[in-house]
């Protein structure tokens, strides 16, 4: 015989009134009133539970320095959002971009994080990836991400990274460090790399969204600064866009991205640069910026399906 309990849930469940329930379940209308509250809240309070792994963002930023040889002429590149694994990444763009850095000697790129496409990040997500589960994309990063000698790449995570974290804690950023050794992690969300002892590059991946002009966000991520904590050169990744602007004595750029429209941007209606910079800055003999030449390096079409062009050797 069924619990009085169990037919009033199934009875709540299919609409039926309180009075109905309790004539059927032979209960005064107070205690079944009761149960369903509490039940009710039990609901709530699933729904609500945290995950196993509680992501927090824009963690305090941490701080790298850069060997400086007193060269008075810095080269870098600057890119973001590769999101490796999506099947609307561009490897090919990407490869090329750091052909171009190869070619003029350049040592570092700088990544502002999103190296890769992430999880579950929405429902049906996962049918915009050609790979499934952590170690299978950290697999396809380690073989696909360009590697040329002489060139170290430094990185820091995003929001579409930090997917695998609040699943199974595991931080890609890290385990891709430990099997590339031209990959130098630098954090999650942002960091600051002292690239001389008075010129501090800072790399930030918000998580918010997209705004209607496409300076506002870098505007407003300034204006929040405290005067003695500001970089002066400000690499943001995540809004696919590439910008540069001056502001608040803040050599500010949007870092574009090697990712063409999703489903997602598409419906939402938001467009996406591809593409990244090479900058070229002048110093002092103390290290303080005299001169910046930011170079754009675009790219105007995407290549359809382009994940299907490259092999799972291809760094080899």
């Amino acid at each position: 015989m069924e619990n009085w309990k169990t037919i009033a849930k199934r009875m709540y469940k299919n609409k039926c009134g309180v009075k109905k329930i309790a004539d059927r379940v032979g209960k005064p209308e107070d205690e079944v009133k009761d149960f369903l509250k509490s039940e009710k809240s039990k609901r709530a309070a699933a729904k609500s539970k945290p995950d196993k792994f509680t992501v927090f963002e824009n963690l305090a930023p941490t701080t790298h320095s850069q060997e400086w040889n007193g060269n008075r002429i810095l080269s870098f590149g600057l890119i973001s959002d590769t999101h490796i694994n999506s099947k609307y990444t561009q490897l090919t763009y990407l490869r090329h971009f750091y052909e171009i850095c190869s070619r003029r000697e350049i040592k570092e790129i700088y990544h502002a994080g999103d190296i890769d496409e992430g999880e579950q990040m929405r429902t049906g997500h996962q049918y915009e990836c050609y790979m499934q589960g952590g170690d299978d994309h950290v697999n396809e990063i380690i073989a696909n991400y360009p590697h040329f000698d002489g060139i170290t790449t430094h990185f820091i995570t995003g929001n579409h990274d930090a997917s695998i974290y609040k699943r199974c804690g595991i931080d890609i950023g890290e385990t891709i460090a430990m099997r590339r050794e031209d990959m130098k992690y630098l954090g999650r969300d942002c960091a600051r790399v002292e690239i001389t002892p008075n010129c501090i590059l800072e790399l930030r991946h918000p998580w918010d969204g997209t705004a209607y002009a496409i300076s506002y966000k870098p505007q407003k991520m300034i204006e929040g600064m405290e005067a003695d904590s500001k970089p002066n050169i400000l690499a943001i990744g995540h809004y696919h866009k590439l910008e540069y602007l001056f502001y608040r004595n803040v050599h500010c750029f949007q870092a574009g991205c090697f990712q063409t429209q999703t489903p997602f941007t598409r419906g939402k209606g938001i467009s996406v640069h591809l593409g990244g910079w090479i900058i070229t800055v002048e110093v002092d003999k103390r290290g303080y910026i005299q001169r910046i030449v930011p170079e754009m390096i675009p790219f105007y079409k995407g290549i359809n399906l382009d994940y299907k062009n490259w092999s799972r050797s291809s760094n080899d």
